[in-house]
C-alpha cells in the first residue's frame, strides 16, 4: 500500500508550491509509519476525499459536515476492510452520499492536502493528509445523508466559492476543469 501511495503521489503534477509541499509533507509522513491509514495514529493520517462532479460537468456534490460545520467534498477515515486510499474515497462517497452510479474518472489523485484537524473528545489534534480523487455520478439519482452530514448538495462551478472558499476546494475545482 505505501509504495502504490507514494507512486501516486509522485504522478501528482502540483498546482503551484502549496501542493508541491504538501506532496512531499504527505510522502514523508507515509515513509515515517508503518500504517498511515490508521485512524488512531494521534499525529495524524491518510484520508480519502472523493470530488464527485455530474455527468454534465457543471457542479460539484458537497455535503455540510456535522463535526467542522463546513460545506466539504465528500471523503473520510480509511477502514481495515479499505486496501488502498482510493478505496477508502469510493467508499466513503457512497456511504456519505448513498450514490451508486459513481465512478472514478482518472485512476490518479486529483490533488492533495494537508490540514489540522482541531482536538476533539480526547483525541489530540492532528493532521489529515488527505488525497482527492476525481469521480462522476448521477446529478438525478437520489442523495441519502449520512449522519457524519447535515445536508448533500449539488452546487454549479460557479457558486462553489460562496459555499466554501478554502484554497484546497478551488484547487480542487481547477484541477478537475484542466482533466474534463
Amino acid at each position: 500500500m505505501k509504495k502504490l501511495t507514494i507512486d501516486l503521489l509522485n504522478n501528482v503534477i502540483p498546482y503551484g508550491t502549496v501542493e508541491s509541499e504538501m506532496i512531499q509533507r504527505t510522502i514523508a509522513f507515509i515513509n515515517s509509519h508503518d500504517n498511515p491509514m490508521n485512524q488512531k495514529l494521534e499525529v495524524g493520517h491518510l484520508t480519502g476525499s472523493s470530488w464527485i462532479v455530474n455527468r454534465e460537468r457543471t457542479k460539484a456534490l458537497f455535503t455540510h459536515h456535522t463535526k467542522l460545520g463546513m460545506w466539504l467534498q465528500l471523503g473520510g477515515h480509511a477502514e481495515k476492510s479499505d486496501a488502498t486510499i482510493r478505496h477508502a474515497a469510493i467508499r466513503e462517497a457512497q456511504e456519505e452520499s448513498g450514490l451508486q452510479s459513481i465512478k472514478l474518472l482518472n485512476d490518479q489523485v486529483l490533488s492533495i492536502d494537508v490540514h489540522l484537524i482541531p482536538e476533539r473528545k480526547g483525541f489530540p489534534a492532528h493532521h489529515h493528509y488527505d488525497i482527492q480523487f476525481l469521480f462522476e455520478a448521477d446529478e438525478g439519482e437520489s442523495l441519502s445523508v449520512s449522519a457524519e452530514s447535515k445536508d448533500l448538495k449539488w452546487i454549479a462551478f460557479d457558486d462553489v466559492s460562496k459555499y466554501n472558499e478554502e484554497l484546497s476546494i478551488r484547487r480542487m475545482l481547477e484541477k478537475a476543469k484542466k482533466w474534463f
